[in-house]
Order: structure tokens, then C-alpha cells, then sequence
């Protein structure tokens, strides 16, 4: 009776990974990748610190690879975010520069946690390449795994 109960726990298990499979997280890649992979992958993840320009280069240059073109353009596409992001926080600085002490405070304080947790977010993705994962980030990982699997 319990080998019946752990074979259908394994089959919700299973349906449940295939049904998330779609959403952001970790996830295997559909094919293992090769050791060049990961490194273009994780170039791709590394080049995004020059913004759109270095994960274009690393699409143009490997676009041929799912994996590498996975993070390619979920980099291009983080890029983009991290750009438009950069213009409303410089608004929103410029705007408290003028709010003596408190203004500068947040300033001093937000724009390096800002940083950090960017550049945290680019280490964290470069070794999921490195170790042949797939790692979908909330809202364009979804959509970068389409592009570069569905397609």
C-alpha cells in the first residue's frame, strides 16, 4: 500500500514540476549543456553589467545555443528594466536632493543596496549557468525561456 501512495506522490510531484514549468525559478535545462554553453551562458550573465550592449554581443556571437540564448535575452531583457529603473530613481533622487538630511540619507542608502542587490542578482544567475540550470527570473525569465526554447 505505500508503494502505491509514493508512486502518486511521485506523479504530483512530476505534474507539479511540469505545470511550473512555465513559471520563474529553477528548472533544468531541457538538454544538458555542454561545458561551452555554460561558459557562454554565464558570459551572458557577466556581460550584462555593460548592459544591452554585452548580452547582444554574446546573442550575436551564440545565438545558435537554447541555453546561451536563454540568458542572452534574459539579460537584454533585465538590461532594459535596470535602464528604465536608473531614470525613475534618478528622478526620485533629483527630487529628494532637495529634502535636507532625509533626501540624502535615502540617497546615500538606497542607490548602493541598489547596486548591490544587482550585482548579487547577476553572481547568483552566472553560477546557475555554471552548474547547467536554468534560472527564470519573475516575469522575463517566462518569456526569455519562450524566445529562446519555443521558437
Amino acid at each position: 500500500m505505500s508503494g502505491e501512495t509514493g508512486g502518486s506522490d511521485m506523479q504530483s510531484a512530476v505534474a507539479t514540476l511540469n505545470v511550473a514549468a512555465g513559471s520563474w525559478g529553477e528548472s533544468a535545462a531541457p538538454a544538458l549543456p555542454s561545458a561551452d554553453e555554460k561558459l557562454w551562458g554565464m558570459l551572458a550573465n557577466i556581460a550584462g553589467l555593460f548592459f544591452l550592449v554585452g548580452p547582444i554581443v554574446v546573442l550575436l556571437l551564440k545565438g545558435n545555443s537554447k541555453f546561451v540564448k536563454f540568458y542572452a535575452i534574459q539579460m537584454i531583457c533585465w538590461s532594459i528594466i535596470g535602464i528604465a529603473l536608473s531614470v525613475v530613481l534618478g528622478v526620485l533622487f533629483t527630487v529628494l536632493a532637495a529634502v535636507p538630511m532625509v533626501g540624502m540619507l535615502v540617497i546615500n542608502v538606497l542607490s548602493p543596496l541598489i547596486s548591490l542587490l544587482f550585482l548579487g542578482l547577476l553572481i547568483w544567475l552566472t553560477l546557475k549557468a555554471n552548474s547547467g540550470l536554468i534560472f527564470k527570473l519573475p516575469m522575463i525569465g517566462p518569456f526569455a525561456y519562450g524566445k529562446a526554447y519555443d521558437a
